[in-house]
């Protein structure tokens, strides 16, 4: 049986944890360092679902603080690609788009950073985040992309590769699972791939993301058993 998407989270947060214990000489990542918290980033459903779950429950105040942010990069975005409609999902875009459209924002802080760059909702971050930082090693094809610049600064040391692997090709199926019982379910149709600014998710939220959808239902699916 395949197994669910919160599994999974769980499962990489048990492994990052792993190579942070293991490599801390080799590794800055702790709260308040956020240098891989800046740009503009798009997530999945099942990310972008429980990413606004967090974002309902965060005080008024944070939560207008955090709009404020999003909008500012958002109207960075519609500038962009101004055929782009509500609630603002990427799958009708040409990667080629939505790679200019990240170029032009630049580097902005993510708008759930808080004052002293903790993020607000950290338990509910977005998957990529929680991969962020660490050399990237793939069950079959090895060694691929970057990593952060602060992190194994002397390059990746032989005997750290096994530790580092993960199959990324597995992550891909069950990521692609959850976007497709997401999407069916809210949108009468199977999407196997589409994702979301996280800027258009924050200011979209009350015309889409809450009214639209039960949010608590959708993640409680997330977590359930196969």
């Amino acid at each position: 049986m395949k197994k669910r998407y919160a599994q999974l989270v769980r499962e990489i947060d048990g492994w990052f944890g792993s190579i942070r214990a293991r490599y801390a000489g080799r590794m800055q990542c702790g709260r308040g360092c956020a240098l891989c918290c800046h740009g503009l980033f798009d997530i999945s459903l099942p990310d972008a679902a429980e990413v606004a779950l967090a974002f309902d429950r965060l005080p008024s105040e944070t939560r207008a603080a955090v709009t404020a942010r999003a909008a500012d990069i958002q109207a960075i975005i519609e500038g962009e690609a101004p055929d782009l409609r509500s609630p603002y999902l990427l799958h009708a875009l040409p990667e080629e788009r939505i790679d200019r459209i990240v170029e032009n924002a630049g580097s902005p802080r993510c708008p759930f950073l808080g004052e002293h760059n903790e993020c607000l909702i950290y338990d509910h971050r977005p998957l990529a985040c929680r991969l962020e930082g660490v050399p990237m090693v793939d069950a079959q094809d090895g060694l691929f992309g970057d990593w952060c610049e602060l992190n194994f600064t002397s390059g990746v040391p032989a005997d750290a590769i096994d530790d580092l692997k993960l199959d990324y090709y597995h992550m891909q199926e069950v990521e692609r699972a959850a976007i497709e019982s997401i999407s069916k379910s809210w949108f009468g149709k199977k999407l196997s791939e589409t994702t979301v600014f996280i800027p258009s998710l924050i200011v979209e939220f009350e015309r889409f993301w809450k009214s639209s959808h039960q949010l608590s239902a959708v993640s409680k699916k997330l977590r359930a058993d196969s």
